[in-house]
Order: C-alpha cells, then structure tokens, then sequence
C-alpha cells in the first residue's frame, strides 16, 4: 500500500476543478440559454473553494498541512461522481449544473470527513472542518435553486 499524503488528494481536487473551470468557460460561451451562461459563471467562481482556503492560509500552514501522511488512501474520483463534464456544454441545461454541483460537493465533504477520520494535528482537521462547512453552504443554496426551480 502506497503511503498518500494530504497534498496528494488536494492536488486531485484542485486538477479536477481546473479542469471544470474550463469546462463552464465551454457552457458560457457555447450555451443558447442565458440562465444556464449565468449559472456557468456562477459554478466557475465558486468551484474555488479549495483554492481560496489555501491561499488564506501562510505559505508554512499550507506546507505543513500538504506534507501530512495519511494512514490510508482515500479513494477520490470526481470523475466518477460528476458525469456532466461528459455532457456537450451546448446540452447542458441550468438544473443539470445544480443537481451535478450538489453531488460533487457531497463527493467533496465525503472526501473531507474521510480525511477527518485519521489521525491529524489540529491545524489540520480545524482546515478541513471549514471547508465542509462552506460546501454545506453551497449545497443548500444549489438545492434553493433548484427547488425554485429557476433554470
């Protein structure tokens, strides 16, 4: 078994993000519905959340945090998770975006409280127990939205 480190997983969330950045910069410009370009603008700033969290934190708390050594792997693939990416953003409709946003922040909490659940210095459970909690936050917006049913 091959030891993981906390950076490892971060480094998969944050590749992944990037890549769903592109891939509302696609919906945005290819979409015919303006709620849905909307919605894309939206997704592609708040999917940042990882990145925001480190960049809050000193350079040596984001080292230290990076280097901590898990006790197991901790299985994480968004791609699995979120489907839509596989959808042609001239397809993609505003509900589609909310309900796959909903399970990929529920993939992302999941993955935190995996996280959570081995042993860690403080600093580090305290960064992983704010994002979760601004990932509950998106989630109950999201599914505001979708039961207001706006797009």
């Amino acid at each position: 078994m091959a030891i993981i480190n906390i950076g490892d997983l971060l480094n998969r969330a944050i590749n992944y993000e990037d890549r769903l950045e592109k891939y509302y910069a696609e919906i945005r410009d290819r979409s015919k519905d303006n709620g849905t370009k909307l919605l894309s603008y939206y997704f592609s700033r708040h999917r940042r959340h990882l990145k925001q969290a480190l960049n809050e934190l000193k350079p040596d708390q984001i080292q230290r945090i990076r280097k901590v050594k898990l006790k197991y792997d901790i299985e994480f693939n968004p791609e699995k998770v979120f489907k839509i990416i596989d959808i042609s953003p001239e397809e993609v409709k505003g509900n589609d975006l909310l309900e796959a946003g909903v399970k990929y922040n529920t993939a992302l909490i999941e993955l935190y409280k995996k996280i959570l659940q081995q042993p860690l210095i403080r600093e580090v459970s305290i960064f992983f127990e704010s994002l979760i909690r601004v990932e509950e936050r998106d989630i109950v917006m999201m599914k505001k939205m979708i039961a207001m049913n706006y797009f």
